[in-house]
């Protein structure tokens, strides 16, 4: 049978000779494996249309097990994104989370437009901007996409107590996946200081869009703390 998708390719893996299979993040049906035949010959007609992050439409041909790429049109390569080393780099960091967490053939079209603006976001303005924002605008990604997944994080009331958090010393549980306040963190494992500062620009996170981060102030200690605190929680879940 013959499918047909919009899809974000995540990675590829050789096999064989000349062979290579492709996760690819689709609008229809979520994240799905395909193998390209003989992709890898120097006169492939697919070779230059099949590589990493590059959105495109693609049809493939299946009747049982992994279904086989038939043909791929690149609707946008990102090519700012792949010509500058650090911008690639924080994709690629991207798209191992989504493919670590995402099951196979779980359609989420919300999980897809992220990707799609994150993605969009770099291209346009990525080159533009600092380390702090490139950061702000990954991290920013990657909180969105832990709540669309299904890992939703509590930032506006201790995780334990459940009262409203003060501008005491909190802090974040990434066992919880939320904040503690200082009484409920005493004792308490799994737990990383997180600045007042930083619980405002989650929450500036969730109500905006992602390319409207580069214009928020910021400081290196916070974005470092996202960065951390992303981190963890990640590790934590996988």
């Amino acid at each position: 049978m013959e499918y047909k998708y919009t899809g974000i390719i995540l990675n590829k893996k050789d096999i064989g000779e000349t062979d290579r299979i492709y996760n690819i993040y689709t609008l229809e049906q979520g994240k799905i494996s395909a193998i390209a035949r003989g992709v890898r010959k120097s006169k492939s007609k697919l070779a230059g249309h099949l590589e990493n992050f590059y959105l495109i439409d693609l049809t493939v041909m299946k009747n049982r097990g992994m279904g086989n790429i038939a043909s791929s049109i690149v609707e946008n390569n990102f090519k700012n994104i792949r010509n500058d080393l650090d911008l690639l780099e924080r994709v690629f960091k991207t798209a191992k989370i989504i493919n670590r967490l995402i099951n196979d053939q779980e359609k989420d079209t919300d999980i897809f437009f992220l990707f799609l603006d994150y993605l969009d976001s770099l291209n346009k303005i990525g080159n533009k901007l600092d380390d702090v924002h490139k950061n702000l605008i990954t991290q920013g990604f990657i909180f969105k996409f832990l709540d669309l997944a299904g890992y939703k994080i509590e930032i506006n009331k201790c995780v334990r107590c459940e009262q409203r958090l003060s501008r005491d010393r909190n802090f974040f549980d990434y066992s919880q996946g939320g904040i503690v306040c200082e009484k409920c963190a005493v004792g308490t494992d799994n737990i990383l200081p997180i600045s007042n500062n930083s619980i405002k620009i989650i929450r500036i996170i969730f109500q905006n869009k992602i390319k409207n981060l580069s214009k928020l102030k910021i400081g290196r200690r916070e974005s470092t703390e996202l960065e951390h605190i992303s981190k963890k929680f990640i590790k934590w879940i996988c």
